[in-house]
């Protein structure tokens, strides 16, 4: 199950953003937010004292899927913080690291700005639990396919669900929540479709195959 605080923050990155009808562009979304956008040496988020804006800084200008990544992650730090979610995990979450912690969960929380739950909708009733499903998210989000991988394995925390890429035979990416995989990720499996029939594979070209599996 998932945490509650957690799966309460991701509904209210959701809200957040379905609130301004899934607005893609990212600075028109700051605007919507009242967050100032910034290009600068480094990538921070700022809530704003005695006043001041709330502010990212992002460092490119560019936005190629892993600039995307960053921004989306920025913003659900500033949503976090307002909202008053920063305080209260570092409250209750009881964590060795918690400066991780918190990256990984704004990770999550980005992943849901970048590709939202439109985007997951459509792919599920165009290729359902197929791998073509992650290559669809990516294509809508201008996420990474590593990033939509992970997005469509963890879109619904009741589910078991895994995703997986080969490159010539080697497994080059995995990630699983809940689902078993028959192989770890830099594993070798030479002929995956004749010794894993269950799986559902697409070819990719160059020897790439990207795989999905659900229970």
């Amino acid at each position: 199950m998932l945490d509650p605080l957690i799966a309460d923050l991701l509904a209210c990155i959701e809200d957040t953003h379905a609130a301004t009808e899934y607005e893609r562009d990212p600075i028109r979304f700051c605007e919507l937010q009242n967050i100032e956008y910034r290009l600068g040496p480094s990538n921070l988020a700022r809530v704003g004292r005695y006043g001041g804006p709330d502010i990212i800084c992002v460092q490119s200008a560019q936005f190629g899927s892993r600039d995307l990544f960053t921004i989306s992650h920025e913003i659900a730090h500033i949503i976090a913080k307002r909202e008053g979610y920063i305080k209260l995990i570092r409250r209750h979450h009881l964590v060795r690291d918690m400066k991780r912690h918190i990256e990984l969960l704004m990770n999550e929380a980005g992943a849901r700005l970048l590709m939202p739950a439109p985007d997951l909708y459509s792919a599920a009733m165009t290729f359902g639990d197929k791998p073509g499903a992650i290559q669809h998210i990516a294509e809508l989000s201008g996420a990474s396919q590593m990033a939509a991988m992970r997005r469509w394995v963890r879109q619904d925390f009741s589910e078991a669900r895994g995703a997986f890429e080969f490159d010539r035979g080697y497994v080059a990416d995995a990630v699983t929540y809940r689902a078993r995989l028959p192989f770890r990720k830099w594993g070798r499996v030479p002929e995956v479709a004749l010794e894993h029939p269950e799986l559902m594979l697409l070819s990719m070209g160059g020897g790439r195959v990207l795989g999905t599996v659900t229970e």
